[in-house]
């Protein structure tokens, strides 16, 4: 259960712009440049889960993107893990996400003081959470190169000479007609290596596309399972909200919402 705070902004106290991006940097070791660019709602969903690890599925983060697709995803996570921790505040999703300044300003002012109550000082290894991947607005190639994510991997090089074997030393004669047998078959073991290079070379093309395929279908369902628990969960407060009231205050409007909400089609 996490404490909830209530904040106004007339207090003395708050932050700075300034402090707040630098805060929000230095504890992801993220690449903000503004305070409208936490409008892809990344940074709120690692920072629930440095607050109550395992709060949400990390992994379904864009945590470097510029599509405002993205951002509701990302803002949707996060308002479903305050749902879950209990904590009584409505994200204004569709604010943040336009990233204009004033209300993302205010809604990262009320949440430096909901980390404050509820952070226990716990370490945290931001980058390995996030699995190395960057974390800012735009794309990877946007950022530094000290926080893009390397995907490339060494590969091993041959040096194509033939492995000395021990029978190798025996008499002149021995080695004279191995000679005359490679010199004989020599092009045409040439010519077979370099298509089974070229063969090699294209299936680990057509299995990369592939998997890339595979990838970005299995980000689009997860996008959906998203969106349907986020707005399931509206369905439900609001139908918890009609049933509260008494029957003899509902008006027509309640009597319709029933209706739709409980039609069999």
């Amino acid at each position: 259960m996490a404490v909830n705070v209530h904040f106004t902004g007339q207090t003395t106290e708050n932050l700075s712009r300034i402090e707040l991006l630098a805060w929000v940097n230095r504890t992801l070791l993220s690449e903000f440049k503004k305070v409208e660019e936490l409008c892809t709602g990344a940074a709120y969903c690692q920072l629930m889960d440095v607050l109550f690890p395992g709060c949400l599925a990390l992994r379904r983060v864009k945590f470097c993107t510029n599509v405002e697709h993205d951002f509701l995803n990302n803002l949707r996570m996060f308002q479903n893990a305050l749902n879950q921790m209990k904590v009584n505040k409505a994200v204004p999703i569709d604010r943040l996400a336009k990233g204009r300044f004033q209300d993302n300003f205010e809604f990262l002012q009320w949440f430096k003081k909901f980390y404050d109550a509820n952070y226990d000082g716990k370490e945290y290894d931001p980058q390995m959470a996030r699995n190395n991947a960057p974390m800012g607005y735009g794309t990877p190639s946007t950022l530094r190169p000290t926080q893009r994510l390397n995907t490339g991997s060494a590969r091993p090089v041959s040096s194509g000479r033939p492995v000395k074997r021990a029978g190798d030393a025996n008499g002149a004669a021995e080695r004279k007609q191995a000679e005359e047998k490679m010199g004989a078959a020599g092009g045409g073991v040439g010519d077979t290596a370099g298509a089974q290079a070229a063969g090699g070379e294209e299936t680990n093309e057509r299995i990369s596309a592939l998997s890339a395929e595979i990838n970005e279908l299995a980000m689009q369902m997860q996008n959906v399972e998203m969106s349907r628990e986020y707005y399931f969960n509206k369905l439900v407060l609001i139908e918890n909200y009609i049933n509260e009231q008494p029957e003899d205050s509902q008006d027509g409007l309640c009597a319709k919402v029933k209706e739709i909400m409980y039609a069999s089609t």
